[in-house]
């Protein structure tokens, strides 16, 4: 990386976190974004953010969720629950300040990623199930009630029909069989993906970036049977952020980085027509007569 690109790098992170001294995930993705369209490594932009958070004490989002993330699978993997003390070590752990940080992680964030990793995860969450308990036997109590007031107000004999309906269903032979690992496996490989996503790895580095994952999710279930739209959300996503940096480039009449972005695009095997409309706009490709 030349001079003038890491000047400009720490510049950037510093500006994004002088208010609050805290970097959001959407702040460290436009740096990220910006740092790419410049042509600077992921791993140099890693290297300056992380230098430039640590000089003024301040903290990095993502990277709270990513320890939050392995707290909540060390206490749960093996049993599927989320045990009152494991929460609160695990929420603990990243909502208070680290020594030479100023805060912790946002609480708001802590919660709302605790309830999305145990929703995704199907485990079991006590707080969750505590909350909910008065509710619930309260709701009970009174469908028992009303049941037996309906009851008791009829004196005639209720007779039941059962209809039996047959069903014609043409079964692909192509459809493959998902077991509860193959799924717990493509639970996994979203959750990286939308990590990388998170720290602008979509199709670099190769082997940990967004693509990997996804293409990993693909061979396990090339019909998309489950979990099929948001991995085609997903691949969406990333196609719209390459599309986005060819229209700038194109802006900054440079062709090059024009080419490389519609082809990291092409990668994702998705938006094929909205890519080869693109190439024709830009003049990389003759338009078809």
């Amino acid at each position: 990386m030349n001079q003038n690109d890491q000047a400009w790098l720490e510049n950037r992170a510093h500006a994004a976190v002088d208010d609050d001294f805290y970097l959001d995930r959407d702040e460290e993705k436009r740096i990220k974004e910006e740092a790419a369209a410049k042509g600077i490594a992921v791993k140099d932009t890693d290297l300056i953010i992380r230098s430039e958070l640590d000089k003024i004490g301040a903290v990095c989002e993502r990277v709270l969720l990513d320890e939050l993330d392995r707290l909540l699978h060390q206490f749960t993997d093996n049993d599927k629950r989320l045990d009152s003390k494991e929460e609160r070590d695990a929420l603990d752990k990243v909502l208070t300040a680290a020594p030479g940080k100023k805060k912790g992680l946002d609480p708001r964030v802590a919660e709302e990623y605790a309830n999305s990793f145990c929703r995704v995860n199907g485990v079991r969450r006590d707080s969750e199930t505590k909350r909910w308990a008065i509710p619930v036997v309260a709701f009970a109590v009174v469908a028992a009630v009303a049941v037996g007031g309906f009851w008791a107000t009829r004196g005639e004999k209720t007779v039941v029909q059962t209809v039996t309906k047959v069903e014609t269903k043409v079964v692909d032979s192509s459809v493959v069989i998902l077991t509860d690992k193959d799924k717990a496996e493509i639970d996994d490989q979203l959750r990286r993906a939308s990590q990388f996503v998170e720290k602008a790895q979509y199709t670099d580095p190769p082997e940990k970036s967004a693509k990997a994952c996804l293409d990993t999710i693909r061979q396990i279930d090339p019909k998309g049977q489950y979990r099929g739209d948001d991995v085609k959300t997903l691949t969406n996503k990333i196609v719209d952020h390459y599309l986005t940096l060819a229209d700038k480039s194109n802006a900054t009449k440079d062709m090059a980085a024009v080419t490389r972005w519609l082809e990291r695009a092409k990668l994702m095997g998705a938006g094929s027509e909205i890519i080869r409309e693109k190439e024709r706009l830009f003049g990389i490709v003759k338009a078809e007569r």
